[in-house]
């Protein structure tokens, strides 16, 4: 190549990179939050699906539905892998018509095979299995390969989110097609939940991993009921069709109406990239919300918005209770926050540091609001990656919470302290600078 052509194409490079990075890091909000008088309600989950199912070639951003506020029959967190995956294990085996799976991170260990040979199991019985997984997170094309591989012969319907490229749609995996929009690139699909038979729905922070069941990462898992179902299944065959999955033309054995609705009130909530923000706006007005008490778990804590919402809520009398692990698996996320712990402390806040394991759960509770799910409370899971929570008005559930993660983890915490010596403070400013990319 000759020079001038040499340079030409290095800037064609350059260019094309600035932009993709431009495009990848950008964090665009659009008003999602709370729901309009538009928005997906229980009953109409299934016209919905319908509807987006007749459209041709969806992207991915086009998945984000707005829902209405629902209803739960039940709301029952379980902490750590020991507790909640044998449940989990019990609901799949107890499903008679579908099991439908989105998981970031489903790995080739000890759980993450025996859930396919249970879903294989499945299968053989007439069970529908449909999964989304993603291509970062459970690495369908390498290490778990042979795994996922093996599912789909035994009849999944499986689809990958490419956070890499190249970005492929539709079945994995001999039934996949380049989509050079390439839609995907750059975003991960963070988001966790199972729907069994349109009747029970599972969502938290832990994916189908080892580290989840053997205690090294700490994380909650919640088993909800009620007409609120209806709604996770239309999250998940919404995103299932945008990767180019199909869904099935009678869609009536997907969404049953629950025997039991439910009463509390409860909504769900997302964040689909291209500024769709739901769940990052109503975490936001929920802490917005505390008057008496703000009690918060998360591993990721560096949005800079989100901390002066906490310390707002500290200033103006509320208790809060910040818990977070004593050594993370992000050391500059965990530096990050440590440089705000003078401002926490200042503004009345306890901070509480758990020991010997990574804390994961994502939980929020705001008086007798509590919000669960996939959210980090970080720049990517807020605005530029696929998450779902939900949020219940229940202080029933936010006690179960309490009784259930919170007070058990503090009981067992020592008390957070600004960071010392003049290299941990250099460093831990340096990491405050740089939460836009952490």
């Amino acid at each position: 190549m000759r020079p001038l052509a040499l340079r030409s194409a290095s800037l064609a490079a350059g260019v094309t990179a600035f932009a993709l990075s431009r495009r990848v890091l950008a964090i665009p909000q659009l008003s999602s939050w709370p729901p309009s008088r538009h928005a997906v309600t229980a009953s109409g989950a299934e016209a919905a699906v319908r509807e987006f199912a007749a459209r041709d070639r969806p992207r991915t951003r086009d998945a984000a539905l707005e829902f209405a506020w629902s209803t739960a029959a039940s709301i029952d967190p379980w902490v750590e892998g020991r507790n909640f995956f044998p449940r989990i294990f019990a609901d799949v085996e107890a499903a008679r018509s579908s099991v439908h799976i989105l998981m970031f991170g489903w790995r080739e260990g000890d759980v993450g095979t025996r859930m396919a040979a249970l879903l294989e199991r499945k299968l053989g019985e007439g069970v529908e299995v449909r999964v989304i997984v993603d291509g970062l997170g459970s690495r369908p094309y390498s290490n778990a390969r042979d795994m996922f591989t093996g599912l789909a012969s035994a009849g999944a319907e499986i689809v990958v989110n490419d956070v890499l490229p190249p970005d492929r749609n539709g079945l994995f995996p001999d039934g996949q097609r380049a989509d050079w929009r390439w839609d995907e690139l750059g975003r991960a699909d963070h988001r966790k939940l199972y729907v069994m038979d349109g009747q029970v729905a599972w969502t938290g922070g832990a994916g189908i991993e080892d580290h989840f069941q053997d205690g090294g990462f700490h994380d909650v898992m919640v088993r909800v009921t009620g007409d609120v179902v209806r709604q996770a299944q239309a999250a998940f065959l919404t995103s299932f069709h945008a990767h180019g999955g199909p869904v099935p033309s009678d869609l009536s054995a997907l969404f049953p109406e629950p025997d039991e609705p439910g009463s509390s009130p409860i909504a769900i909530a997302q964040v689909i990239p291209g500024g769709f923000v739901a769940a990052s706006q109503a975490i936001g007005e929920q802490i917005d919300g505390a008057r008496e008490r703000l009690d918060v778990m998360n591993p990721y804590l560096t949005d800079r918005g989100m901390i002066e919402r906490i310390l707002a809520a500290g200033r103006r009398g509320a208790r809060v209770r910040v818990v977070v692990a004593q050594k993370s698996n992000n050391p500059q996320a965990t530096a990050a926050l440590k440089h705000r712990y003078s401002d926490l402390l200042a503004a009345g806040a306890e901070l509480w540091e758990l020991p010997g394991t990574v804390v994961h759960a994502k939980v929020v509770i705001a008086d007798d609001i509590v919000s669960f799910g996939t959210v980090n409370l970080d720049a990517w899971a807020l605005y530029r990656n696929s998450e779902i929570m939900m949020i219940a008005r229940s202080a029933e559930a936010a006690a179960l919470f309490q009784e259930r993660l919170f007070e058990p983890d503090i009981a067992r915490s020592s008390r957070g302290r600004p960071p010392s010596g003049a290299r941990a403070r250099l460093a831990s400013r340096l990491c405050d600078k740089l939460t836009f990319y952490l």
